[in-house]
């Protein structure tokens, strides 16, 4: 069937669908599923409606259907990848995001974010880093992978790398307390004494909770 918006009841639906009436969108995309079952894209934006309304589950079942019928369909691999990732099935949640990577040309940019966070949750340093490497060389923007990376090249006793990372973050995120005391351990580690005790001090001001932060700069200032 495809985008054929000279359908009334497909005008009908993407009408509701593009205005955020997520019920109405359901229902009129549930009427032509029934009479399309093979059109993926209606099985797409039905899931998109589920997944607006929170039903997660049937979000799944639709776009595991869609992927089916059309195995080179990027933007539902992506879809099903997100939504596994809210239920916790992070490894079907990884293996989507993959597909999506696989399929290039139809690759979105926040996948390779997804799978550098869900190997970094599974403790699998090596792949996560790839990930979220390839989110910043499609995007350089996407400056929140510098958070992860930071830490996994800290890991790697990396801190140099690590150092360059956090401050390009701070740059943009000035008030993230976690990203300072990511700072102060780097500079400690690079004998930078000085510039340790400055993020640390920034992080208690931003948290002043932070005993980690706190009890590293007792110890810088009291040497």
């Amino acid at each position: 069937m495809g985008l054929d918006l000279s359908n009334p009841d497909y005008a009908s639906a993407i009408e509701h669908y593009l205005s955020g009436r997520w019920k109405e969108a359901r229902d009129a995309l549930e009427r032509l599923h029934a009479d399309n079952p093979k059109d993926h894209y209606v099985l797409l934006l039905l899931a998109k409606s589920m997944y607006s309304l929170g039903r997660l589950e049937d979000a799944i079942r639709h776009l595991e259907e869609a992927v089916r019928l059309n195995p080179d369909f990027g933007n539902a691999f992506y879809e099903l990848g997100v939504c596994y990732y809210r239920c916790g099935r992070l490894e079907k949640g990884l293996a989507a995001f993959n597909q999506v990577l696989a399929l290039g040309g139809q690759s979105h940019a926040m996948a390779s974010y997804f799978v550098g966070l869900i190997n970094h949750l599974l403790g699998n340093d090596a792949a996560a880093l790839e990930g979220f490497g390839n989110l910043r060389k499609v995007s350089r923007e996407s400056l929140i992978a510098n958070f992860y990376l930071a830490q996994l090249k800290m890991k790697e006793r990396k801190y140099d790398e690590a150092l360059g990372l956090l401050k390009e973050l701070a740059e943009v995120t000035p008030n993230l307390a976690e990203v300072h005391y990511l700072l102060g351990t780097a500079q400690f580690h690079l004998h930078n004494n000085t510039d340790a005790i400055r993020s640390y001090r920034k992080t208690l001001e931003l948290n002043p909770d932070d005993t980690r932060a706190r009890a590293v700069l007792e110890m810088l200032i009291d040497v």
